[in-house]
């Protein structure tokens, strides 16, 4: 074999493996990439679920409803069509003929299984129910009566009451998509809580607006982006 020939074919080998062990590095690279991009985008999708699932999804307002004269708080919606709903609210009762005003905490969980669309903009719930407990702060309050106060003398707490509701909801969507609420909810709400039951099944002359109150509410739905 001619020297020259020999060196043509070994330079031609020696860049075939050269050319082959770029390729299959640039393979390798290539697949980690998008490997990484892969695991990254999961992630992401991962966190912005997670601060989907923290933030709150609507501000709540409300007038009375043994909560308050006047009530605000956020609350989360969730489930498959979003019927369940988790609220938390604070609320002011006036001082009225008492020494100051005072402030109720309350934890709500209600429940609206369907939505009527009634055209492009509103859509009608027929049934909104659910229950709340609610808790009024100040030292005159309390879980357990006092020990100047007789054994069953109060047999239930002052400090916390355990409510249920039944009502109804309008909504509105707000055809702006640049907007940070994509909807207003109306609803109404008639209610009664456990003290108030107990007085009527123990009570029958009791009329109706005795142990059942109404209060009325405005929930503002946050636009997920």
């Amino acid at each position: 074999m001619k020297p020259s020939l020999f060196n043509a074919k070994f330079f031609t080998l020696i860049f075939l493996l050269l050319f082959l062990s770029g390729f299959a590095s640039a393979y390798v690279k290539d697949t980690v990439y998008l490997d990484t991009t892969a695991l990254v985008e999961k992630k992401t999708r991962q966190l912005k679920k997670a601060s989907f699932t923290l933030v709150p999804s609507n501000f709540v307002t409300q007038f009375a409803g043994s909560i308050g004269l006047i009530s605000v708080g956020a609350g989360w919606d969730y489930g498959r069509k979003d019927q369940w709903g988790t609220e938390f609210m604070a609320g002011i009762v006036p001082r009225y003929d008492t020494d100051r005003a005072k402030v109720t905490l309350t934890l709500r969980q209600t429940y609206t299984p369907w939505s009527i669309s009634l055209n492009e903009r509103f859509a009608y719930q027929p049934l909104r129910t659910g229950l709340y407990i609610n808790t009024m702060i100040g030292d005159q309050f309390w879980f357990d009566a006092p020990e100047k106060y007789p054994s069953n003398y109060y047999t239930f707490s002052t400090k916390l009451r355990f409510n249920a509701f039944i009502g109804q909801g309008i909504e509105y969507k707000i055809p702006s998509f640049s907007s940070y609420f994509e909807g207003i909810k109306f609803f109404y709400d008639i209610h009664t809580n456990d003290l108030m039951l107990i007085s009527r099944i123990q009570n029958s002359y009791l009329k109706a607006q005795d142990y059942l109150g109404l209060s009325l509410g405005l929930k503002l739905q946050i636009r997920r982006r």
